[in-house]
């Protein structure tokens, strides 16, 4: 369950009585003559135990999180490094600019943000001079591409 990685805590202790009282109730429902009140009382106990699972690791374990998070000054959507895109992202996204015909500014922007990537994270000269020839051939008047000669 989501609380394992926790020594001892709420959600273990109750977790755990929910389980005994499963168990208890249907070892006592077989040991005083298979009465089925203690079989239902051992079923109603295991749908308690299911539900407490699934409350406890969809709704308290999260907001539980997310308030330990806020109070640490953690919480936005901006913030949360699980949607910062990738370095691929961002030239997927670029390259999908140049080639989906956007406007010429931000061709031309993209063009110059992938010229950086390629040549100064991705070390590819070739990969950066091909994308500024590319940008190049559709504006060949573009102000911004001369400052990269």
């Amino acid at each position: 369950m989501a609380d394992d990685h926790l020594p001892v805590g709420v959600g273990k202790i109750i977790r755990s009585a929910f389980g005994f009282a499963t168990i208890v109730f249907a070892v006592t429902g077989f040991l005083v003559g298979s009465d089925p009140r203690w079989f239902a009382a051992s079923g109603a106990m295991g749908v308690i135990w299911t539900l407490w699972d699934l409350v406890y690791d969809h709704v308290i374990h999260p907001f539980g999180d997310w308030l330990a998070r806020a109070g640490a000054g953690d919480v936005g959507l901006l913030r949360s490094s699980q949607l910062r895109p990738t370095l691929e992202d961002t030239i997927r996204l670029l390259e999908s600019h140049l080639e989906k015909g956007a406007s010429p500014e931000v061709q031309i922007q993209a063009a110059i943000r992938l010229e950086e990537i390629y040549r100064t994270i991705k070390k590819d000269p070739v990969q950066a001079a091909e994308v500024m020839a590319r940008v190049r051939a559709r504006y060949p008047e573009a102000p911004g591409l001369e400052r990269l000669d």
